[in-house]
């Protein structure tokens, strides 16, 4: 039975694919080349990350994960992990981790459509582990689910309670979950700011 990855790392120009488990790194590019390192090789600390270094086919192997978020050249999918791999004369960079861990948590609501919220307001969004999101529109809780894809982010409700409030604050829910609708994508801009993004632009601005 293959051993499911702990971490995975990908790149483009030409693409290429990589995984680390607990018994070995594997490799593969859109050639066909594949190659495996077993046992894992100990990682040793550098600045920001770890190297794994080894010899493959007579080469010298390095891979080296940084703590540094990262963005795929093609998607623009943001990754919590830049990854530079080594093999002889070959140099290739990419990005690692999974894109979900920088949603994953409680956000506060900046912005819905470059509008800053209205005051005394209390819009929020939490994405789970699980796949399903929940928050407070401005008057109602609503509750749904969030996709990752190689073709982005997509954001589906599915469900809210049904009480009345004043009209700018409907009026601004009415507003927050029909930007839900349109995100097809994620930007980082810090640990702890978040921008939902739409065709249109930036939909919502989220920070922690």
């Amino acid at each position: 039975m293959a051993q499911a990855a702990t971490f995975s790392a990908r790149g483009n120009e030409p693409g290429w694919l990589l995984e680390i488990t607990e018994n070995a790194i594997t490799f593969r590019d859109q050639d066909g080349e594949t190659f495996s390192i077993e046992p894992v090789p100990a990682s040793v600390a550098a600045d920001n990350g770890a190297t794994y270094s080894a010899v493959v086919g007579g080469e010298a192997f390095a891979l080296t994960v940084a703590d540094k978020g990262c963005s795929d050249t093609m998607t623009g999918m943001p990754y919590p992990k830049t990854v530079t791999l080594v093999v002889g004369e070959r140099r290739l960079a990419g990005c690692g981790g999974d894109p979900a861990s920088l949603l994953h948590g409680d956000w506060k609501i900046d912005a819905i459509g470059g509008k800053a919220i209205v005051k005394k307001s209390d819009p929020t969004l939490t994405f789970a582990p699980d796949g399903r999101i929940h928050g407070n529109g401005s008057c109602n809780r609503f509750f749904g689910g969030f996709t990752l894809s190689g073709e982005g982010l997509k954001l589906s409700e599915t469900g809210a309670s049904m009480m009345l409030c004043d009209q700018p604050l409907m009026a601004q829910e009415r507003a927050l979950l029909a930007a839900f609708d349109g995100v097809t994508r994620f930007e980082v801009l810090s640990p702890t700011q978040l921008q939902l993004v739409g065709l249109s632009g930036v939909l919502v601005s989220l920070r922690k």
